[in-house]
Parts: structure tokens; sequence; C-alpha cells
């Protein structure tokens, strides 16, 4: 193994919550603050949930075991499903009544919450992790701005893998999975001849078509500078690579590449489509992998591959399930929620979420225990030898994102063209 694979081991309505209190034992040991009084702190944390994944659950534990280890400090975690929480930190940031601890995702999803001052900078701990290198600036730079760290993150987030079902596919004649975009094309259909859906896809919340897909598949025609370069003024959505980028999830659907309820379902159930058999790939992040390794069958063979497009082989990537701090903390929960953190995101933590199958933040070694499945050694390979390319969300203004998103949903049911899109989104830029 060497020096690069040690370094990384390597997401909306009214929300439906769900409230977990960790109780705390009483205890005569030092509060937080170190005043050696018995009151226990108490600090609401929200996180956006996932409870059918092994992560979703290590976090759980890990925040339970806090409890207990600390009889000065209670962490009461209220979780809210995924499609949800976004819509949810944003409506409460907005009323200005955040928890005192909460998940965040980088980039322009996290700047507005900086803006408007409603989280807290954490330069004054980073040394807990960057003196003892666990974390670089790399995995830093999108929950950072003007100097000010305002985020820990727990993962790296590859967004664009192909799950395929290897079986399927060799019973159609595939001994591998198809290298060039035409290839790819070419399996479409045939699996489409033998009346199984070639791809299953869950929209509905409409991330999806723009983290795992087009992020990838714009980069590909674009190169990694693209965004920027619109943002500045220099370049334009309506540019014929991106609009070309564009016309590749219009062509996916007019090949019927995926489910005809693309939209009325959601990510989880899309992989749930895959692992029953009734599709014959899936597309999604690093985290469809987890679902995919707790629950498919013995007998399913899965391979991982990259979508066949272009020759650049970027994936898009970002860092991600970072958590922040209230900006308006007393002096008391501030402390204890630095305790926190600091005891959260240790060594430990990153190898036991390497053992349920994420790519982490930190540069941390294999654990020793781990018992990996070859599916995510596969996808580990693949994260480290790919370039990376920008996940949108997590670097557009979010009434941009909002617009393209939107968009591709559009392109789906023939409401907007490729054309018609690139202008729409393009004239959102131009309003800003």
């Amino acid at each position: 193994m060497n020096g690069r694979e040690r370094r990384n081991y390597v997401y909306t309505g009214t929300a439906v919550c769900m409230l977990t209190m960790l109780a705390a034992c009483g205890g005569d040991t030092e509060d937080a603050s170190g005043s050696g009084s018995n009151e226990v702190v108490e600090l609401s944390f929200w996180a956006s949930a996932n409870p059918d994944r092994d992560d979703f659950k290590l976090t759980v534990d890990r925040v339970e075991q806090f409890n207990e280890e600390h009889d000065d400090i209670q962490l009461n975690i209220e979780t809210t499903p995924h499609a949800d929480y976004r819509t949810r930190l944003n409506t409460q940031a907005a009323g200005g009544q955040l928890p005192d601890i909460f998940q965040v995702w980088p980039g322009a999803e996290l700047q507005p919450l900086v803006d408007g001052e409603a989280v807290g900078s954490l330069t004054n701990i980073l040394d807990n992790w960057t003196d003892n290198g666990l974390l670089n600036e790399d995995a830093l730079a999108d929950f950072t701005f003007d100097g000010e760290a305002y985020a820990i993150p727990s993962v790296q987030n590859p967004t664009s893998f192909v799950f395929y079902n290897i079986d399927m596919l060799n019973e159609l004649g595939y001994d591998e999975f198809p290298q060039t975009y035409d290839e790819f094309k070419q399996l479409i259909g045939d699996l489409r001849d033998e009346d199984t859906t070639p791809i299953a896809l869950g929209n509905s919340a409409s991330w999806v078509l723009q983290s795992v897909y087009i992020s990838t598949i714009a980069d590909r025609f674009t190169g990694n500078d693209f965004i920027p370069q619109v943002l500045e003024g220099e370049r334009s959505f309506t540019d014929p690579e991106f609009v070309e980028a564009l016309e590749v999830i219009e062509e996916l659907v007019e090949i019927d590449a995926f489910n005809e309820d693309l939209n009325t379902i959601d990510d989880n159930q899309m992989i749930e489509y895959f692992l029953q058999e009734r599709s014959a790939m899936v597309i999604d992040g690093n985290w469809g992998a987890i679902s995919i390794l707790t629950n498919k069958t013995d007998e399913m063979n899965v391979g991982i591959a990259p979508i066949p497009l272009g020759d650049s082989g970027t994936i898009s990537t970002v860092y991600g399930n970072a958590w922040s701090l209230n900006a308006d903390l007393s002096d008391e929960k501030r402390e204890a929620g630095e305790t926190f953190l600091k005891w959260m995101f240790n060594e430990e933590f990153y190898q036991d979420l390497i053992g349920v199958g994420r790519v982490v933040a930190a540069e941390v070694d294999m654990p020793e225990e781990a018992d990996l499945d070859p599916l995510f050694l596969d996808m580990l390979q693949l994260s480290q030898e790919a370039p990376p390319a920008p996940v949108y969300d997590a670097v557009l203004p979010q009434a941009v994102n909002n617009v393209l998103q939107n968009e591709l949903q559009a392109i789906t049911i023939g409401r907007s063209t490729p054309e018609e899109a690139a202008q729409n989104i393009q004239n959102t830029v131009n309003a800003q």
C-alpha cells in the first residue's frame, strides 16, 4: 500500500422528526466549564437521518457513548429524514432557531449560514486535528471562509459511481463493464431488449441528477474550472460544452435508460429497485455502496465503475457529513460543544467509518481488523485514481443550484430542452 493509499480512505417539505433522547447519568465530575458544578450541560444536536445505513447507526451509537462517558454533558439528538433535512435547517436558520450542534454541507450551502452569522468559528480548536495530521487543508477548504473554519468533516463523498449486477451483464455476454459511452448505450439497449430496466433512478427530491449525474457528466465536457469561470462571467451555462452535458441526460431518457417513475421515487427506493434486481444498474455516490453492502443478498454480485464518458475520467467529489456549532452559544455550551467535537472526530471514529464502507476525510491507516468487501476496496481504488470534479451544489449559489435541479428534472419530462434549460440556469446566474 503506497503513501497515497494511506492518506485518504476513503448530500426537502415538512420535516418528519424522530426524536431520540440519549440520557446522561448524573455524577460528581466537573462540568465542561471546569467549575466543579454537578449541573449537566444539555446540547441539542440535529442530524440528517438514514436509519438503514451503518454509518448513520455508527454516529448515533457514538453520540450515546459520549453521553455515557460524560456525566456533565448530555446531547439530545434529533434526526430528520435526509430528503427533508436541508429544508428544515434553512428554515430554522432564517428564523434564528438553530440547535446547538448541527450537520451542514460544504461550500455554497454553508456560506449563507456563515454570512448570516449562524455558525461559530472553530479555528480556535482546529489544531486538535491539524497538529496530528488527521485533517489537512483540502479537507477543510470548503468549510473555511476568510481564514476561519466553521465545520469539521467526517467523510469524502465521491458522488458518481455505476453499481452494476455482474451476473445480469454476464448473461448478456458482457464479461466487463463498457469502457466507452457508445458501449454503455449498447448495454442499455441490450437490457431494454430483455425487458429489463437498465438504470434505477430516484430523483423525487431532484438532487440526484445534479449531484450524482451532471456534476460528473458536465465536468467531462467543461473541465474543472467551469463553475468559477461562469460565476466570474468568463463562461456561461449556455456554452456548447455544458449544453452537450445536458443532452446526455436527455439522451438517456430518450433511450429508456431509466425506470418510468424516476421522478416519484427517492434515492433510497432506487437502491431497493436495484437490490430487487428490477434494474441491472444504479448510479449513486459512495453512500450508495453502504446501502448495497448492508442489504444485498450473499448471492448478489455487484461491480462498480465510473460513468464511461469522455477521456478525463473525473468523478465529482466533496467533503461532507460535517458538523458546526451555533454562533450564539453561551460560554458554557460552547465549551461543551467543543468537547464533543474533539471527542467525536478522532482516529477511532474515522477508522470505524472505514469499517462500514465510507471514504473518510481524515488521513488514517486502514483499521487492522477491518474485513472490507471487495466492492468497497474497488470503490476506494477508483476514488484514489480518478481526478476529482466539483459537486455542483457545493460550489453554486443556492438559487442557481435550485434552478439547475429543476431544469434537470424538466428535461426528463420534456418540459425543457437542453438549450432552454441552460438559458434558464444562466438567467439565474445573471440575476445574482
